[in-house]
């Protein structure tokens, strides 16, 4: 009987497991400019605040415009302030249009999550 109770404790630990490792990997939960957001002007800076901290050094941010050419952006860095925020300067161009935003965040755990959004810069009037 006692083996049995324990066979069946074990089933279900190994049954929750990959429940538990998958609540360890980054969210992202709000960026500016805000996921399909539209702003009335070029934005200075990108900022993706996850769930939880992100390793800087293992994650990329991507900005892609409509005819999917690169915008230039400075180096991807932590925000000290909230090391669950990952930051980067737009250093190019970003005329009126869409723009996907491809981003890799790397948790805790060091495995890398990817997912990708997009804005719009609206046409000056």
């Amino acid at each position: 009987m006692l083996s049995r109770i324990s066979g069946v404790m074990l089933f279900a630990a190994a049954m929750l497991a990959p429940i538990s490792r998958a609540h360890a990997h980054p969210k992202l939960l709000s960026a500016t400019p805000a996921v399909n957001g539209h702003v009335a002007a070029a934005p200075a800076m990108l900022s993706l605040t996850f769930n939880e901290t992100i390793t800087a050094a293992l994650s990329t941010l991507k900005v892609l415009d409509a005819a999917q050419r690169a915008v230039t952006l400075d180096k991807v860095q932590s925000d000290a302030k909230d090391p669950a925020t990952l930051m980067a300067k737009v250093t190019g161009a970003m005329p009126p249009g869409r723009y996907t935003v491809r981003w890799q965040a790397a948790g805790k755990d060091g495995h890398p999550m990817k997912g990708e959004f997009t804005f719009v810069v609206d046409a000056a009037k």
